[in-house]
């Protein structure tokens, strides 16, 4: 049976994210005709038990070994039965009516793919998540930001980030964050889902790009939420690798931008 809206969610160890998350989500879904899917990525800090026992609804996956981002939200994805679906971190909390917005601009907006809310640190400043594609140029300026002047980053961060847009008005974005999209469900099966190739980093900027062959991928200024962001260092070595070798199939997927 079709329902408006399935909210696919992987999990790592991320009990008290989802102690959180949980609260909020349920209220933000209150007048929507919904369904939760999670997957959990191997967890050892009980959230398996945890979700069971206070959101017996939320339907879970257990993995036995970890997967990838994009992989995991695919299962979520061949499960789902709503009209529209929202891909989303654990680390996020949720106004009432964020995702009402969302929903309605959607219901209005038949060119449209994928769309996002504003999103806010918890001390209310806003995160600049919308990015241009990315290039190159902006990678290495990123990672090795030291051997630049301050204003050289800044200006390249602010175009790359889009700072140069209004982001209280509605406005497409080449690249929305893999932390929050809510999508057209049909659109996004249309396209395959995640490209599974992606372990970890890049799997969102390209679901954006196939996706724009047939539809838009737009911000919704309208809809908020606070996005705690725990950030995984590719700094660390392990993870690194995992960047580098993201790129390396972004780039030769989508063509190497220099600058």
């Amino acid at each position: 049976m079709s329902i408006a809206l399935s909210v696919s969610i992987v999990s790592h160890n991320s009990r008290k994210d989802l102690e959180d998350l949980m609260p909020s989500l349920i209220s933000a879904l209150k007048e929507i005709d919904s369904e939760i899917l999670l997957v959990d990525n191997n967890s050892e800090d009980g959230t398996v038990e945890f979700l069971k026992r206070e959101y017996p609804l939320v339907r879970i996956k257990i993995n036995n070994e970890r997967k990838g981002y994009g992989t995991n939200h695919n299962i979520n994805l061949n499960k789902a039965r709503g009209k529209y679906i929202v891909f989303m971190n654990a680390d996020i909390l949720l106004m009432a009516d964020t995702m009402t917005h969302l929903k309605n601009f959607m219901e209005r907006s038949e060119d449209v793919g994928i769309c996002c809310p504003n999103v806010f640190n918890k001390d209310g400043s806003l995160q600049f998540l919308n990015k241009r594609y990315p290039t190159i140029f902006d990678l290495f300026l990123r990672r090795f930001r030291i051997l630049f002047t301050d204003r050289f980053v800044e200006k390249r961060s602010r175009y790359y980030e889009m700072r140069d847009c209004a982001y209280d008005k509605t406005m497409d974005i080449p690249f929305i964050s893999g932390c929050f999209m809510f999508c057209r469900t049909s659109v996004i099966k249309k396209v395959n889902g995640f490209d599974e190739r992606f372990f970890l980093y890049f799997e969102d900027v390209d679901l954006c790009r196939k996706v724009q062959r047939i539809k838009r991928t737009v911000s919704c200024p309208e809809s908020k939420l606070i996005h705690k962001w725990h950030r995984i260092s590719y700094y660390k070595l392990k993870w690194f690798l995992v960047f580098l070798r993201s790129a390396f199939l972004y780039f030769n997927k989508w063509g190497y931008l220099l600058k």
